[in-house]
C-alpha cells in the first residue's frame, strides 16, 4: 500500500513538473505586437501610414498649413505644442473642419502666438478614417521631431524645445479605429451626416 501511495506521488509530481515545463517553454518573454485582425481590411503598417500620410498630407493640407508644416495661411503642425498636446481636438478639427459661424474653436495658442479659428475646412466627406489617420501620423511621427517645453508670447515668439527620440517618434501614430471612434461621436450628435 506503502509503494503504491509513493508511486502515485510520483507520477503526480511528475506530471506537475511536465506541465509547469511546457507552460514555461510556451511562455514567450519577449514584446508582443498587438493581436491583428486579419479579417480587418483597413489594418495598415506605421511605415505605410507615414507613406500614405506624407502624400495626403502634401495633397491636401500643405497648401495652408506649408510644404513642411511650419505654418503658412493655417498655424504650424510641424513642432507644434498645439498639435501635439490636443490628439482628440486634432481628430476633431480634421473631421469637422473649423469654418462654421461660430467656428468651432475661436482661437488657440500654438507655440507662443495667438491663431484666430475659422478657416480650416471639413475632411469627413473627402477622407477617410485611413487617410485621416496617416495624415495625422506622419504630422505626429515624421514633422514633429522636437517637443516644444515653452514659448514666449508675441509678435515673434521663442520656442524651448528638446529633440525626440527616433524610437519615440516611430511608435508615435494615430490608429484609424481612433478616428472612426471620432467621427461616430460626431454623426451621433448630429455635427455632420456624411460618412
Amino acid at each position: 500500500m506503502k509503494t503504491t501511495r509513493k508511486k502515485i506521488s510520483l507520477l503526480l509530481s511528475a506530471a506537475c513538473l511536465a506541465a509547469f515545463a511546457l507552460a514555461a517553454c510556451s511562455k514567450d518573454d519577449g514584446p508582443t505586437a498587438p493581436p491583428v485582425d486579419t479579417n480587418d481590411s483597413t489594418y495598415v503598417s506605421a511605415d505605410t501610414l507615414r507613406a500614405v500620410g506624407a502624400t495626403v498630407f502634401a495633397n491636401n493640407c500643405s497648401g495652408c498649413h506649408g510644404t513642411n508644416g511650419e505654418g503658412s495661411h493655417g498655424p504650424a503642425v510641424a513642432n507644434s505644442d498645439f498639435f501635439m498636446n490636443n490628439r482628440q481636438v486634432i481628430i476633431n478639427l480634421v473631421l469637422r473642419g473649423n469654418t462654421s459661424n461660430p467656428p468651432y474653436i475661436d482661437s488657440m495658442v500654438v507655440n507662443g502666438r495667438l491663431v484666430l479659428g475659422g478657416g480650416m475646412p471639413a475632411w469627413h466627406d473627402i477622407l477617410t478614417n485611413k487617410e485621416i489617420a496617416s495624415v495625422l501620423t506622419y504630422l505626429r511621427s515624421v514633422l514633429n521631431d522636437s517637443t516644444v517645453v515653452s514659448c514666449t508670447s508675441g509678435d515673434q515668439p521663442v520656442c524651448t524645445k528638446v529633440a525626440r527620440t527616433p524610437a519615440a517618434m516611430a511608435m508615435d501614430t494615430v490608429a484609424f479605429r481612433e478616428v472612426m471612434a471620432v467621427r461616430d461621436s460626431l454623426k451621433a450628435k448630429g455635427v455632420f451626416t456624411a460618412p
